[in-house]
């Protein structure tokens, strides 16, 4: 089973900005810069960097409260400091070409770059900050992964080496190098392929899906398959979502969307025998891929197509009825789906308390939707007023999330509908006055809206 970690990705982000809006105002400690600048300060002034990387906008708050004088004193003499804007359309940046990015995390690096802590929770700017940049200096001292792949790359390729920075790679939640996989798999013995603990640690790696690494994991395909089955969920989905975004990654370099729409039959099978699911996650891969590569003749046929069959046409209570079959392993067919008296009670005690989840990943992919509609034909009615009924299911959903009445004031505007997008702005700004620089932003777009020049 797979998650929808990309699709997932601006709910995630949404999250983590609207986790503390208490704060009452901007950090201004570290500044916001560029990546490029940062590494090469940090091999100049052979300084570790402390990044915060995110992909939100300005009003992206780095920490919990404010930062604190003892650690601001520590990321300025110790450290190369930064916060890095990672835009999810930026898919060639030097940390998307790294790491896994589906969250904001904390970095901190060597001076060339190369990882030696990553945290994906929010710290506070304090003295968990401190405690945070005063363990820096320990794990620097130990065997880090920098240490590692300077031997590596001086040609050493013992077997415990090469575990060692595979271990790291799956630590900081990197994309395996492939070749590196290769040398390593190259030295293990039959028997060992025949292992599942060895072939468990093989595909946690990452390999890529149908790749001479990832069938030579599967040697013993039959054992691996009914051995694999016995895992706990949490490891099956970790190690297929590392095989499904190594492969997508990999999609993107070699520019090769046969590969993605491979990654996108893999998911699918991750998800048997939730159809509903697994088709949605076979047509996400491809649809990504075109978006990404700016196809947008390509992107838009299937995007109205994804978005309409995957998100507007379905009840999130009939997605929660899917889980929940599943869940207890109720078998189902993929055009019936009966429960007898007790599980329809069950489920409907039940349904309730995870009503809000399925509401907010549906709505938070239809907006998603419509804003790529508005990035690749804005200009286009027709292609428009498909989105504009995505939207208006969006609001039904969360009526009070003010970046969800934005995007339908755009969509509106788009076509001529003044007045009613003036009336969606006008709700945008008034439920964004708790969140001071959206607000501002909402405001400009407002005026924009009502003198016809946005």
């Amino acid at each position: 089973m797979s998650h929808f970690t990309l699709q997932s990705a601006v709910f995630i982000f949404l999250c983590w900005i609207f986790v503390y809006p208490a704060v009452a105002q901007q950090q201004t400690f570290p500044q916001k810069e560029d990546y490029s600048k940062l590494l090469e300060r940090a091999a100049k002034e052979n300084k570790p960097m402390f990044l915060v990387v995110h992909q939100r906008d300005d009003q992206f708050i780095p920490f919990r409260g404010s930062v604190s004088k003892t650690a601001e004193d520590m990321l300025s003499t110790q450290f190369v400091s930064g916060i890095v804007q990672v835009d999810r359309d930026e898919f060639d940046h030097p940390l998307q070409r790294v790491f896994y990015l589906n969250k904001p995390m904390y970095l901190v690096t060597d001076k060339d770059g190369i990882p030696i802590l990553r945290l994906d929770r929010a710290v506070d700017g304090g003295a968990e900050l401190e405690r945070l940049l005063d363990s820096v200096n320990t794990l620097a001292k130990a065997e880090t992964l920098g240490k590692l792949m300077a031997q590596y790359r001086k040609g050493m390729r013992q077997q415990s080496l090469l575990n060692k920075i595979l271990r790291y790679n799956q630590t900081f939640d990197q994309y395996t190098d492939q070749q590196l996989l290769s040398d390593y798999i190259a030295q293990l013995t039959i028997e060992q392929l025949n292992n599942f603990e060895t072939v468990i640690f093989l595909l946690s790696c990452g390999p890529v899906y149908n790749s001479k690494s990832y069938l030579l994991a599967r040697t013993n395909s039959k054992m691996v398959d009914s051995l694999y089955s016995s895992l706990p969920l949490p490891v099956r989905k970790k190690i297929n979502n590392r095989i499904i975004q190594r492969t997508f990654r990999e999609s993107l370099d070699q520019k090769n969307f046969s590969l993605a729409q491979e990654v996108g039959y893999f998911a699918y099978t991750t998800w048997t025998p939730n159809y509903l699911r697994g088709s949605n996650s076979q047509a996400f891969y491809p649809l990504e891929y075109k978006r990404l590569m700016k196809d947008s003749l390509s992107y838009i046929q299937m995007a109205r197509n994804y978005y309409d069959q995957s998100f507007y046409r379905v009840d999130p209570d009939s997605l929660s009825r899917i889980d929940f079959a599943l869940d207890r392993q109720i078998q189902f067919t993929r055009n019936r789906l009966l429960l007898d008296s007790a599980q329809n009670a069950e489920f409907k005690s039940l349904v309730g308390k995870g009503r809000k989840y399925y509401q907010d990943d549906q709505a938070t992919n239809l907006n998603y939707g419509a804003q790529q509609i508005l990035a690749f034909e804005k200009n286009n009615p027709e292609v428009i007023f498909d989105a504009i009924r995505w939207q208006k299911k969006t609001i039904d959903l969360k009526p009070d999330v003010p970046a969800f009445r934005y995007t339908m004031a755009l969509l509106l505007y788009r076509v001529g509908f003044y007045a009613q997008a003036e009336a969606e702005q006008q709700k945008a700004l008034e439920l964004s006055k708790p969140y001071k620089l959206y607000h501002k932003k909402m405001q400009s777009v407002l005026k924009q809206i009502k003198s016809r020049h946005l």
